[in-house]
């Protein structure tokens, strides 16, 4: 069975890399920095991948001891740069503006990772601020994640964690994905015969700026639209679809 290789012995300490795609994130990368160094469980490798910030995104990232920063892209291309350049067993996907609360959100999303012998998970999105329509659509977004399980994959980008034999076994995030890079990588996880889940013990908080930026309607028809093409059509490569990850840091 894929991932039979990898050791689940919960009594060896695993190495922990988290990766963070970035691009002018100068506002938002901060907060997450000092939140993931307060953890009880610190993160042994904390690698920012940068799409070539002008607003000091570099400089931000490297005032904390322990970050690592390396040329990025594309949200696929940043991650995949970010493995390239980790050494750990584990590697936790996070977006730059990605909330993680309480001191010891770290150490459950791993426990429960290696427990429930996962190699992808996502979990929970929790809006911060927002309008009640926001809050409702990301209520009835987890529950549609849940609902397709491992079926078909919903990873989110704000928060993925995946071994890393996993990773490179399946090529890393295909950076021709033009949208959906997450879902397309959650698809070829499932694919490979590997096994994916939801965590129970965390959630992560996401803002709405990305939906303020190209209005709510927008958002809403772009990524509700992208679903049924993914299933009846596959990955979208498609240049006209465009990147909303990369359109949002510009």
């Amino acid at each position: 069975m894929p991932g039979s290789d990898i050791c689940y012995n919960t009594y060896i300490m695993m190495r922990l890399a988290v990766v963070i795609p970035a691009k002018n994130e100068a506002k938002y990368l901060p907060v997450l920095l000092t939140a993931l160094l307060r953890q009880t469980r610190v993160p042994d490798e904390i690698i920012v991948a940068d799409a070539g910030s002008t607003d000091g995104t570099r400089e931000v990232a490297r005032s904390f001891v322990g970050v690592t920063v390396v040329h990025g892209g594309i949200a696929a291309v940043g991650r995949n740069a970010g493995v390239k350049a980790s050494t750990a067993e584990i590697v936790l996907f996070l977006d730059a503006d990605a909330i993680i609360e309480g001191n010891d959100w770290l150490a459950k999303a791993v426990a429960e990772f290696e427990e429930r012998k996962f190699d992808l998970v996502t979990c929970d999105v929790a809006v911060k601020g927002g309008t009640r329509l926001d809050r409702l659509s990301f209520k009835f977004y987890n529950r549609y994640v849940r609902l397709w399980g491992s079926r078909h994959p919903h990873p989110i980008g704000t928060m993925m964690m995946v071994w890393r034999k996993v990773h490179n076994a399946i090529g890393g995030f295909d950076p021709a994905v033009t949208f959906a890079e997450d879902h397309d990588y959650g698809l070829l996880v499932r694919d490979a015969g590997y096994k994916f889940g939801v965590l129970n013990s965390v959630k992560v908080g996401i803002t709405m700026r990305r939906q303020e930026k190209i209005g709510r309607l927008r958002f809403l028809l772009v990524n509700g639209l992208a679903e049924p093409y993914i299933m009846l059509f596959g990955s979208i490569k498609r240049p006209s679809y465009g990147n909303a990850y990369d359109k949002v840091k510009k």
